[in-house]
């Protein structure tokens, strides 16, 4: 009964029903995303599944990205048994490129990136799309426009109705990194960047955010917050009438004294990918202690 009610609850704030991925069924206890050929002794990032689950996009660097400033998002596909070698994702290669994740439809792929922005070199990180074509390859990166600033936008994520969340180092947040959302206008584009403010945002960093597709549940990275494990820490916060629960941390089987970021979640929400030492890691859903 238990886990029929945990199930239940898990559905309604997620929006979407659990189910086994196309490698099983998600681990009870966090375990790394193919290791070797995923998790490796270089560093990876930010996990994005494709909607059938079979196509995984991440980011790959030889060093922490905030200290080296590359990274290159990588594709592998599932054979049936395993993920295929890692190849380079056609729109990256050539800029540092990062935080890749899909549109609830599959149809759009958003990530990070430090690369000319009409012709100007940038150092700072900017939010890029790119779209599927006709005959299911990308198109070109399209940047997004006066939602970036002059500083570093990272961790872009999109909810159903298109509402984009990201975290910035901007000026005039409330600590170091805040996490914004910006909703899109009916012509195209996005209107002006809004600050969560409290409770999600702290004068401490909070980061990585992940929207589930029905808006209902925020994941995000809070480093050093209070009441949590020590260093990054992953939280969720639900949506409540006039903005956003008290987070909570996600529960032990994930928090640890060691250092958790880049929250993600498969399409079917079945399972958290996020993080630590560098190497991606998989848990179930229902293992996570979640706001109700």
């Amino acid at each position: 009964m238990r886990e029929y009610l945990a199930s239940v609850v898990t559905v309604a704030i997620l929006g979407c029903p659990g189910g086994p991925g196309p490698w099983g069924d998600p681990p009870g206890t966090p375990e790394p995303v193919g290791p070797g050929v995923i998790s490796t002794d270089a560093y990876e990032w930010r996990l994005a599944l494709s909607p059938d689950r079979k196509t995984m996009y991440f980011p790959r660097s030889e060093g922490f990205f905030p200290a080296t400033r590359q990274a290159t998002i990588m594709v592998s596909d599932w054979t049936g048994n395993d993920w295929s070698t890692p190849r380079v994702a056609p729109f990256s290669g050539r800029y540092p490129d990062l935080d890749p994740f899909f549109s609830p439809d599959g149809r759009t792929l958003h990530f990070s990136s430090i690369r000319p922005v009409n012709g100007q070199e940038r150092t700072d990180a900017d939010l890029w799309r790119v779209r599927r074509t006709p005959g299911g390859g990308w198109g070109e990166p399209e940047h997004l426009g006066p939602v970036n600033s002059p500083a570093d936008e990272l961790y872009s994520s999109v909810s159903a109705d298109g509402t984009l969340y990201f975290a910035s180092e901007r000026a005039g947040g409330l600590g170091g990194w805040d996490i914004y959302r910006a909703r899109p206008r009916p012509g195209g584009g996005y209107g002006p960047a809004e600050n969560l403010g409290a409770p999600v945002n702290t004068a401490g960093w909070e980061f990585n955010p992940t929207i589930t597709a029905n808006g209902r549940m925020l994941l995000f990275t809070g480093l050093n917050r209070a009441g949590g494990a020590g260093n990054g820490d992953i939280w969720a916060s639900r949506r409540v009438a006039g903005g956003w629960s008290q987070p909570t941390g996600v529960g032990p089987v994930v928090n640890t004294a060691a250092d958790e970021y880049h929250p993600s979640l498969s399409p079917n929400q079945d399972r958290l990918f996020y993080v630590v030492d560098g190497d991606i890691h998989q848990v179930a859903i229902d293992a996570l202690e979640l706001p109700r």
